[in-house]
């Protein structure tokens, strides 16, 4: 739980400043087989140290970031960001708003072709394409380009429903919300720890001094949350009892963070939300990049 959590938080950097829409109008750009969604809207957090935090570890992890921060002032250009794709397959399409004609213009530099689809132009890089489109910047995996445009210029084209759904039971005033959709293997498995199948998966982070994290289980009724949250419980310990998972996260993040953990349940929902302080994001960060 905490490599997923530290992950999906470092992905956060992709994504530096504020939009009111929430970035929810950009899920049409999505394909309709998405099941893993990120969406930042984070005007409230750009001050937070947690976010400067997240941002320099995504520099740091990617060579294509690092190389435009070092350019531009990335964290001041882009407004709102949205990030789709399949978890089965190498096929991901990230959106940002913003004064995006600069990032493109220095994206451009490692093109390696220009093409045009319906009379809007891409262009090819190492390790993707990007475009343009309706006034947003648009990454894609490869090929996938044509398939983004073609969405854009369908007006009734609103995004994977399920992928809408997920996104609407988000924390509200959230900088950073998204979920997973749980392909049968997983929902077999989950079934089998928790003692109930969940359906699909959703998360919210909140930045400011401390970063507020909450994740969210969709079950099929209120009988089942009730038996995830107690199951999750039992597995997790009391806070401060030795030997048990809270004590290893205590051990890997710190005392105050492990002991602000709370499972319940929220009605269909198992909920899980703790508060991390930047100092114990640091060490979280060290966790993650073991594994990265």
């Amino acid at each position: 739980m905490l490599r997923v959590l530290a992950m999906m938080v470092v992905l956060v950097g992709f994504a530096p400043a504020a939009h009111a829409g929430r970035g929810t109008n950009l899920v049409k750009y999505m394909a309709d087989d998405t099941n893993v969604i990120v969406i930042a809207d984070v005007a409230r957090a750009r001050r937070s140290p947690i976010f400067k935090k997240a941002f320099e570890a995504a520099r740091s992890k990617n060579d294509t970031l690092d190389s435009l921060a070092s350019s531009l002032a990335v964290e001041k250009l882009v407004d709102t960001i949205a990030v789709g794709g399949v978890s089965t397959a190498e096929k991901a399409v990230v959106v940002l708003e913003g004064r995006v004609d600069k990032l493109l213009a220095e994206a451009k530099k490692q093109a390696t072709k220009e093409d045009k689809h319906k009379n809007v132009s891409f262009w090819v890089m190492p390790d993707g394409e990007i475009a343009i489109v309706d006034k947003k910047l648009v990454l894609t995996s490869a090929g996938e380009m044509a398939n983004v445009i073609d969405r854009a210029q369908d007006k009734k084209a609103k995004g994977p429903a399920a992928i809408r759904t997920i996104l609407a039971s988000g924390t509200a005033n959230s900088s950073v919300f998204g979920g997973v959709l749980l392909d049968a293997d997983a929902k077999k498995q989950m079934a089998t720890e928790l003692g109930a199948e969940p359906q699909w998966a959703a998360f919210s982070f909140g930045m400011a001094q401390k970063l507020t994290i909450e994740g969210r289980v969709k079950l099929a009724d209120d009988a089942a949350a009730e038996k995830v949250a107690k199951t999750i419980n039992e597995k997790l310990g009391a806070p401060g009892v030795d030997g048990t998972n809270r004590s290893r996260i205590e051990g890997f993040v710190g005392k105050d963070f492990a002991d602000s953990i709370v499972v319940d349940q929220d009605h269909s929902f198992a909920r899980i939300s703790a508060t991390m302080t930047a100092d114990e994001f640091d060490k979280l960060l060290a966790l993650v990049k073991m594994f990265m």
